[in-house]
């Protein structure tokens, strides 16, 4: 049995996710107090800064880790001059301190795993930009740089490090929109439909299986061919 630490693992994604997974090992993190399923579960909001010492406890006992999975996102629509910088704080520990305080204390258990992986659920504007949500999208970017970066820096010991770019998923950042403008991005979409999560989820999968131990510093797109 594989034992796997999943952020963001009671929202959309990070509940797919879970559910895929559910026949291992699971630690899980996130803003709810109960885990949607089984799981060694921890109430956290990534959005605050925590330090290292705290992370460390959590996993104290816990030998090797075979994979980290980060699911967590919250959409920030707004123009720039009205975006506070206690937001752009926000979205900044969520996307990137909190990645990578996970990452440093988690590296020592992943290294003792056969086949270690760290996946990381990014976005569709971390590689296209989007008006109105230029911090959300900036941040992606920031995971997708860092994605890259770190799939270099731990290629000798074993572990890789992938990212996945959803489109526009059927959950609660679309349901955030009105009729009207649901109506007009599925216009937009070649395939006329949202992406499934269930969908990121087996990419997840995928990159999971000892098979894909060469896919290494890759962003899948999960977009029905919106972008390319």
């Amino acid at each position: 049995m594989a034992r796997y630490v999943i952020t963001g693992s009671t929202g959309d994604i990070g509940s797919a996710v879970h559910k895929m997974l559910e026949s291992q090992e699971i630690i899980s993190f996130s803003r709810s107090r109960k885990p949607l399923y089984s799981s060694t579960h921890h109430h956290i909001d990534l959005s605050k800064p925590f330090s290292e010492e705290a992370l460390e406890k959590a996993f104290s006992g816990i030998g090797s880790v075979d994979g980290l999975i980060w699911c967590p996102g919250e959409s920030l629509y707004n123009l720039i001059q009205d975006t506070a910088l206690e937001e752009v704080d926000a979205q900044y520990n969520l996307a990137i301190r909190s990645l990578v305080a996970f990452v440093r204390v988690l590296l020592p258990k992943l290294r003792k795993s056969t086949s270690g992986r760290i996946i990381v659920v990014t976005s569709v504007w971390g590689r296209n930009g989007a008006s109105f949500e230029s911090i959300y999208a900036s941040m992606k970017g920031a995971q997708e740089a860092l994605v890259k970066s770190l799939a270099k820096e731990f290629s000798a010991t074993g572990i890789t490090v992938n990212g996945i770019a959803p489109g526009a998923v059927e959950g609660a950042m679309t349901g955030l929109l009105s009729a009207e403008d649901r109506a007009f991005l599925l216009e937009e979409l070649p395939q006329s439909r949202f992406v499934d999560t269930a969908e990121v989820a087996h990419a997840v999968r995928y990159l999971l299986d000892p098979k894909a131990a060469s896919v290494n510093g890759e962003i899948m797109n999960i977009n029905g061919g919106w972008y390319t």
